[in-house]
């Protein structure tokens, strides 16, 4: 049985610890204003929101961190500032329609167990057949260097797939400016790939396209 909330206000809740599962839930509409949903020590990510479809809602001054994201569809979220993603772990998660901007980091630079923390998630990745799709979404700015670039789904046109391997004789100083960027997250991910976005709905997408298309044409993008 799905739980639905539709056109509700939060405030001020904060879920916080990990041995938690919240799921079969349909959050529609609703809008989150100072917000916390997070655990800071369990590398197991046993802090689960699974089998969910959030649509459509806005976010204030809320976090997130630690978070197992199992099976969930996102369509329309909307955030008055940058969201950063701290230290979460998506398997089988899209994204659709508006959406950002929004960060996907490593776990927060406080945390005592932060090492343990990056190694969980490390190890979750190896278990997941893809994280995420964000070829349907449109962003108005979008970073996700901390999930792996091979287990993106993504739209070819406007977001591309980079190879550590490519880059390690390159100066930075070679890069046209949003290329920079990109590049330099391989200085903060684990992994070996990434997927770097052309945000559509940025009032910079033909400068996002610009560099976008530079890279694969000098054979450093897929």
């Amino acid at each position: 049985m799905t739980v639905s909330f539709e056109n509700e206000e939060f405030r001020d809740i904060r879920i916080l610890g990990s041995n938690r599962t919240y799921q079969s839930t349909r959050i529609a509409g609703c809008k989150f204003s100072a917000c916390h949903l997070a655990q800071f020590d369990d590398p197991e990510f046993n802090l689960v929101i699974k089998d969910a479809a959030i649509e459509n809602c806005g976010f204030d001054r809320c976090s997130i961190q630690g978070v197992m994201f199992d099976n969930v569809v996102i369509e329309g979220m909307r955030f008055k500032q940058l969201h950063r993603v701290y230290g979460c772990v998506f398997r089988n998660v899209r994204f659709l329609g508006k959406v950002g901007p929004v960060i996907v980091m490593g776990p927060h630079a406080s945390l005592a167990r932060r090492e343990k923390m990056a190694d969980g998630i490390i190890r979750k990745y190896r278990e997941i057949d893809w994280a995420v799709d964000i070829s349907e979404a449109i962003f108005s700015d979008a970073d996700f260097h901390y999930v792996p670039g091979h287990l993106i789904r993504r739209d070819p046109e406007t977001q591309i797939l980079l190879h550590r391997e490519k880059f390690v004789d390159i100066p930075a100083s070679d890069f046209p400016p949003y290329a920079r960027i990109w590049v330099s997250r391989f200085e903060v991910s684990p992994f070996d790939s990434l997927v770097a976005v052309a945000p559509k709905a940025s009032r910079k997408f033909a400068d996002y396209m610009r560099d976008l298309v530079w890279m694969r044409e000098n054979d450093l993008a897929e």
